[in-house]
């Protein structure tokens, strides 16, 4: 029996979704984009933005002299299909890296041309949107599994 219960699909498959979904992608990692960090308000967890010496929490609407510092790693990923962005949060950004936070910065540029599968979500305000990133609920890099599934990077 297959672990990863849900199906394996394409990178595609992102894009022409018609409802919300759920699925694993296996593919392969070919940038890391941005900071892998953000400030988060200690209250709701939002994305803080700076404002002038402090940050603003857009959904607290209070301004703080620092947030918290939270894991935000987002990828680009392709397969044989297309290629999209992911990003990872937290808990799933710390264990690809399995890294204490001051070291984390040093191996991100270990992960590019790995092949792993990513457990995706397909939310409704990102039906059919091109430019969308997508949420990772949970990675395997198990190579078992994932030479069971990487028929959709082979090709690259």
């Amino acid at each position: 029996m297959d672990p990863l219960i849900l199906p394996v699909l394409k990178v595609d498959t992102l894009f022409t979704v018609n409802e919300e979904s759920e699925f694993w992608m296996c593919v392969i990692i070919v940038n890391v984009i941005g900071d892998w960090w953000y400030h988060a308000c200690s209250i709701c967890d939002s994305h803080m933005v700076q404002k002038g010496l402090g940050f603003e929490c857009p959904t607290c609407q209070q301004i703080y002299d620092d947030g918290i510092l939270r894991y935000k790693l987002q990828l680009e990923v392709i397969d044989t299909s297309a290629n999209a962005s992911i990003v990872l949060y937290d808990q799933v950004a710390e264990n690809l890296e399995r890294k204490e936070f001051q070291d984390f910065p040093d191996q991100l540029e270990m992960l590019i041309d790995q092949t792993l599968l990513f457990r995706v979500t397909v939310m409704n305000h990102q039906i059919h949107k091109e430019n969308s990133v997508f949420n990772v609920i949970n990675f395997e890099d198990d190579p078992t599994l994932i030479s069971q599934h990487d028929q959709f990077t082979r090709e690259r």
